[in-house]
């Protein structure tokens, strides 16, 4: 079962359809708990774990979340740190991006039914 909530946000600008936004979900999935901030601005957006570095990605292949840092390194190289985020599933990032489109204000629950 995954639970999604909204527990925070702010707009960087007070304007009907600001540019910059930042939202906070807490995301409890399989009893662990995470904090997601989803952030918006004019070139795009991007998910993020609170209080770490880097941008959450799904790899589609293994159906993982990875926690990935680029920063500047040595004669202009580039290092990646890639991380895999145990216990988040694709699922739960897709959820927060829907709760952040549809400005869901209440919590939003993922169960899995088992048909026969």
């Amino acid at each position: 079962m995954i639970k999604i909530k909204k527990i925070g946000g702010r707009n960087a600008v007070e304007d009907p359809v600001p540019p910059d936004t930042t939202s906070a979900y807490l995301v409890t999935e399989n009893g662990r708990e995470f904090t997601i901030i989803y952030r918006s601005h004019s070139h795009g957006s991007s998910l993020a774990l609170a209080g770490e570095k880097g941008s959450l990605y799904t790899d589609s292949e293994t159906n993982t979340v990875h926690s990935q840092v680029v920063s500047l390194g040595g004669a202009c190289g580039l290092n990646i740190d890639d991380t895999l985020v145990e216990g988040l599933s694709p699922l739960a990032l897709r959820g927060v991006l829907f709760a952040e489109q549809n400005k869901v204000v209440g919590e939003i629950t993922f169960t899995a039914e088992e048909h026969e």
